[in-house]
């Protein structure tokens, strides 16, 4: 198998709903999905796996999804990668999205193949299996 496998760290506290989008991330070809449910755990996890994409939940424990995204927007150590944020109160959030210049944004309930569709697109893998 030629190529690295894309990676994508899904940062979410709701363990069933992390594993699924995990093992559907993981079901496609090129890519590989590590689920963790805390903030702390996604910070070391990026210094870890060098994800190529994050799928962020806004809320989580210890620290809401924004300020955990501010945090490692701050630590050059981090990688810096593209986000999709995904909430069940998106229209609350409107102004700190904007804010921030975020723009890839999944309102729960999302179809998976929407999820998919955008995992491609900001982690695309090579026709060529390279990187």
């Amino acid at each position: 198998m030629g190529g690295r496998k894309r990676v994508v760290l899904v940062v979410e506290d709701d363990q069933p709903i992390g594993e699924m989008l995990r093992d559907v991330i993981n079901d496609e070809k090129g890519y590989l999905a590590v689920h963790v449910r805390r903030p702390s755990d996604a910070v070391r996890a990026a210094h870890t796996v060098h994800p190529d994409l994050m799928l962020l939940d806004i809320g989580l424990p210890e620290m809401s999804g924004f300020e955990l995204y501010d945090k490692m927007q701050r630590d050059p150590t981090v990688p810096d990668v593209p986000v999709i944020f995904e909430t069940a109160i998106a229209e609350e959030n409107v102004r700190e999205f904007r804010r921030r210049g975020i723009h890839d944004v999944l309102q729960k309930p999302f179809e998976l193949a929407d999820l998919l569709r955008r995992v491609h697109d900001l982690a695309p893998v090579a026709s060529n299996g390279s990187p």
